[in-house]
Order: C-alpha cells, then structure tokens, then sequence
C-alpha cells in the first residue's frame, strides 16, 4: 500500500557517469503502466481472472517488490515481472467487481489516472510544497492505514471484522475517502523524491526504481478508488 521505495532514491550517492532524466523517468513509468495493462487484459480475456490467480500473483508480486525495496540496482529486470505479475493481480481483483457492478472498473481506472494526472500538474505548478513536515503527517498517515489492515487481516482468523470501515455506508465512505486523500499525497512524495533524485545526479539506471516506486502507489490507489465505487453502489 504505503510507497517506501523511492525515498530510499535520496540517499543513494552521486554518480559521475549518465545520470536519470525526468525524461527517462516519464518513459519507465509508461512502459510500466503499459505492462500492467496489457498483462490484465490478457489475463481477463484468456479467463484466468480467477481468485486463485488474484492469491497467488499478489503474494509474487509482494515478493518482487521486496526484492526491489532492499535491490534497487535490480529494479531494471525486476520491475516489468512485478508489472506483470500486478496486472494478473489486478484482472482478477477488478473481473470481481465487474461481475457485481457493471461499469465500476473503467470508471475506476479513468478515476485513478485523473487523480494522477491532476495531482501531476499541481505538483509542476508548485502549488503543494512538499517538505519534510509534509512527509512526514503524510508518512504517519500511511503507517496508520497499514496498520488498520494489518490489524484487520490478523483479526480476521479469529472471524473478527473491524466494522462498517469496508461497508456502504457514511462511516465506510468516509474512511475510503481518507485512503484515496492518503494515497494521492502519497503522489506528490513520489513526484518529489523523483525530482530529488534527478536533481542529485542519480545514476540512469534508476529510472526503473524510480518509475517502480509511483507504480506502487498507483497500484493502491486504483484499489482503494474501486473499493470506494463498490461502497457508493452498496448505497
């Protein structure tokens, strides 16, 4: 959920040798977006969006980006697998839904890439100043959300269910717009921590790292504005 990874960009040494471009950064991130795309749609239309392939591709996926986290020289080989194995993940999450509401997935990936392209511009523009203090309630705010699903997912073998949070409703809306709030600020980190990295000079090759770090975010966010349209539906 929470975007961990290209903050580590930052501290990572200076590099005398070709370094990354916002250019190159742009390009990555495309042809990650692309790979997600084409992998959901060939799994949806091969019929292999299925729950299974929702289980198994999500914890390779996790493992990827762990791999990647702690590897960022790795990310250049690695970030197209943990795109493919996401857009497995997210045909069988969003094939789902489609079945329980007509039209929720389209809305919610014209949804996802708005609130992107959006927060984009307003980043260029200057208009959100991205300081440490802003990184910092933003951080905290997404540690407090992890939390909350891990706590849930734990509770949830001892057939416990935190209330109303994942239901329609005002309580349930109401906390899927904070999650959406969160991850869209999560955006402006990202933009910032790119712009951070090019500036100091980072090595080209992590592009891939950088362009792997606001896929993540994304990844949550379409998640969370599904989830949002599913409650509104419930309404």
């Amino acid at each position: 959920m929470a975007n961990p990874v290209i903050s580590k960009v930052r501290t990572l040494h200076t590099y005398s040798g070709e370094t990354a471009t916002y250019a190159g950064v742009a390009t990555k991130s495309l042809a990650l977006v692309g790979i997600v795309t084409a992998s959901a749609l060939i799994t949806w239309v091969m019929g292999y969006a299925t729950p299974v392939t929702a289980t198994v591709t999500s914890i390779m996926g996790f493992i990827a980006a762990l791999a990647i986290t702690f590897r960022p020289a790795w990310a250049g080989f690695l970030s197209p697998l943990y795109a493919i194995l996401e857009g497995m993940f997210l045909a069988a999450v969003s094939a789902m839904f489609a079945k329980m509401y007509h039209g929720i997935v389209i809305n919610a990936v014209m949804i996802t890439f708005g609130i992107a392209i959006s927060s984009a511009l307003i980043y260029a523009k200057g208009y959100v100043k991205v300081n440490e203090g802003f990184m910092r309630a933003v951080y905290m705010a997404t540690l407090g959300i992890a939390i909350t699903y891990l706590l849930e997912f734990v509770l949830s073998f001892f057939g416990i269910r935190i209330p109303q949070i994942h239901q329609g409703g005002t309580v349930g809306i109401l906390f899927s717009l904070v999650v959406i709030g969160v991850a869209t600020l999560n955006l402006f980190i990202d933009y910032e921590n790119i712009s951070q990295s090019v500036r100091q000079g980072l090595p080209a090759e992590y592009e891939w790292f950088c362009a792997f770090g606001l896929l993540v975010t994304l990844i949550w966010l379409y998640i969370e504005v599904l989830n949002l349209l599913r409650k509104l539906k419930e309404e």
